[in-house]
């Protein structure tokens, strides 16, 4: 008998029945089972972040996700814009794997719908934060209506990363003091290959960690480019927001 968890779903915030909502979708190499732990409980052990040993978790035989939107939602979003997303999981998986050797400085994507795929990250972060929170409802209706165009650039910016580590990273928006003393709001996932950050109310002058892909909203749903980026790999070996030390950095070797 399958799982009944009825709740608010994340996107259109009606009360349904919620749906085991992949995150990201399953065929972004996604499939396998997934034993995820809470990072409360991470961060007040003493293993090392990458140390699960002991700590109470999950078992997710489906792969990593949670219940968090409804069935409508699902079908929605994962008809229009999943297949963009994994495509280009598969693609940068492609070029972080390569065994001969071979190194790149930048990547090229064939095909890419980049509405599709901005939209898809949306969809993740509206799922791994709080329904309650107002700020994000202009995103949750940028994810809803397929064809909605553009995001307020003071309210949202969604950056992109690519990393080898195999660490997931599921955190909502959370404080965080830069070095210049600047005070940001972060939310970021992270789950091979790929990473995101959305900064809260960005300072539009301000550099931030990643590659910067909020204008993909700004074209339409079937406009499809060729892309051309930098490769902007990072570690994930710590469940703490923007923290891309090295494992030898963390236990300071």
């Amino acid at each position: 008998m399958s799982k009944q968890i009825i709740g608010t779903c994340a996107l259109c915030k009606k009360i349904k029945k919620l749906n085991f909502e992949h995150i990201p979708p399953r065929a972004a190499l996604n499939a396998a089972p997934a034993k995820p732990v809470l990072i409360e409980k991470l961060l007040l052990s003493d293993n090392l972040p990458w140390e699960t040993k002991g700590i109470q978790y999950s078992n997710l035989q489906k792969g990593m996700g949670l219940y968090s939107i409804c069935e409508d939602c699902n079908s929605s979003t994962g008809g229009n814009y999943g297949t963009d997303y994994a495509d280009f999981a598969c693609a940068i998986d492609w070029f972080l794997s390569r065994k001969d050797g071979t190194l790149f400085e930048g990547i090229e994507i064939q095909k890419l719908h980049p509405l599709r795929f901005i939209k898809q990250v949306a969809s993740m972060f509206c799922s791994i934060n709080e329904v309650d929170n107002s700020e994000l409802d202009d995103l949750r209706e940028f994810v809803l209506n397929k064809n909605a165009v553009g995001l307020d650039k003071t309210k949202y910016r969604i950056c992109m990363y690519f990393t080898h580590s195999v660490f997931y990273k599921y955190l909502p928006l959370s404080p965080i003091v830069k070095k210049s003393n600047e005070i940001i709001r972060v939310s970021e996932i992270a789950t091979y290959p790929l990473g995101f950050i959305m900064y809260l109310s960005p300072n539009m002058k301000s550099n931030y960690e990643g590659i910067d892909i909020t204008s993909f909203a700004d074209d339409n749903y079937d406009y499809e480019c060729k892309l051309q980026m930098p490769l902007c790999v990072k570690e994930v070996n710590s469940a703490l927001p923007l923290d891309f030390r090295t494992k030898d950095e963390i236990v300071g070797v």
